[in-house]
């Protein structure tokens, strides 16, 4: 314990947390009682004060810090619920290569498509390649990256970008897609954005053609961004060229045939096929679940921590309020004896130093 002083006013500071907490607190909460040789004792007041004080420290501490551990939780489980989703090759026939990274494969039914690879076609070759509620078909000659593929659980916004190099890619979207899903085919002069439908890609390095069998498609020319993009319905069509507008026309005798024959020749999803997405969502499921279980386990445990910690502390705090408070008790007391002495002693002075003073009697005769 030491004593700094203040103009006339001197007070007390103890070590460590404490006495940080009483010169912090000191202009709003201390309990004055001015004794002799400038000592300041701190009172009830300044006590309740403190331990007051530093509770309402703890438990802001304690909430912050829970605060952290639920934000980190949550931040966890969403990016264990964006887990990116896979195709799996239905039917092929010909000439199919899956390019992953530097590797290039034959494709073989079953065969996982995932978010970055690459599929081409040979001559006389097609590949169906089925996301669980969408899939499509990869004709000859063609070029496709898979670009994104996110979203798993239900609830979660479903994203599936392709990327048509060349050649011609037939998209079915089974699934009415809700807000924040997002299905899109684009090519080097365009992007195509679905909501529920069938419909063809062709492209080429300077142009595509994009033909709705049924439902609908924005189309937005990349080569012109200040175009308005246009929407093409049930059986409809547009062109998209560099530095052109686009018109929506009615689909051509030639491609309604073609739609209509892929549209018959696509092979429904196979029996292990589907088995296959329902195995790999119900694992994606359960992982999701006892990775939130750990999580909330992991909160209270440390929940249970910080309580621990905070009544650690008050214990603590208390003990140095009642050490300071009985040092101060003994320090006024002590001052108090010095100022009941100094009394005595200056009574006794004045007894020495007064005057003699003879009484006189008068009489008369």
């Amino acid at each position: 314990m030491r004593t700094i002083r203040n103009g006339s006013r001197s007070h007390m500071t103890a070590p460590g947390r404490l006495g940080i907490l009483l010169d912090f607190c000191r202009p709003v909460a201390i309990n004055y009682h001015l004794a002799p040789q400038g000592v300041v004792h701190y009172g009830p007041v300044m006590c309740s004060t403190i331990v007051s004080m530093d509770r309402e420290d703890a438990m802001k501490r304690l909430l912050y810090l829970t605060m952290i551990a639920l934000l980190s939780m949550g931040v966890q489980c969403k990016k264990e619920k964006n887990i990116v989703r896979e195709g799996l090759v239905n039917f092929m026939a010909g000439t199919v290569v899956i390019v992953d990274g530097g590797d290039r494969k034959p494709a073989a039914i079953g065969d996982a498509i995932r978010q970055g690879m690459i599929i081409e076609t040979g001559k006389l070759s097609f590949v169906d390649i089925y996301f669980d509620d969408s899939a499509i078909k990869i004709l000859e000659e063609s070029v496709v990256e898979i670009r994104v593929l996110g979203g798993n659980l239900p609830g979660d916004a479903v994203t599936s970008l392709l990327h048509v190099t060349s050649g011609r890619v037939f998209n079915r979207v089974v699934k009415k897609l809700v807000k924040n899903d997002r299905f899109e085919v684009s090519s080097p002069t365009m992007v195509a954005a679905v909501r529920g439908t069938e419909f063809l890609v062709v492209s080429d390095e300077v142009k595509s053609l994009i033909a709705c069998l049924n439902g609908s498609v924005e189309v937005q020319n990349e080569t012109a961004p200040d175009q308005e993009p246009v929407l093409i319905r049930d059986e409809q069509e547009v062109v998209v060229e560099k530095d052109k507008p686009m018109t929506v026309r009615d689909l051509s005798e030639e491609n309604r045939k073609l739609l209509a024959d892929i549209k018959k020749d696509f092979k429904e999803m196979k029996k292990e096929i589907r088995e296959r997405f329902e195995k790999k969502r119900e694992e994606i499921r359960k992982s999701v679940e006892d990775r939130r279980q750990k999580d909330m386990d992991m909160v209270e445990r440390r929940k249970a921590e910080d309580i621990q910690k905070v009544e650690d502390q008050k214990a603590r705090d208390r003990e140095n309020v009642e050490r300071l408070k009985a040092t101060s008790d003994a320090t006024s007391a002590k001052a108090q004896e010095g100022v009941e002495r100094r009394k005595e002693e200056a009574k006794e002075t004045l007894q020495d130093v007064k005057p003699d003073i003879k009484k006189f009697k008068s009489s008369i005769d």
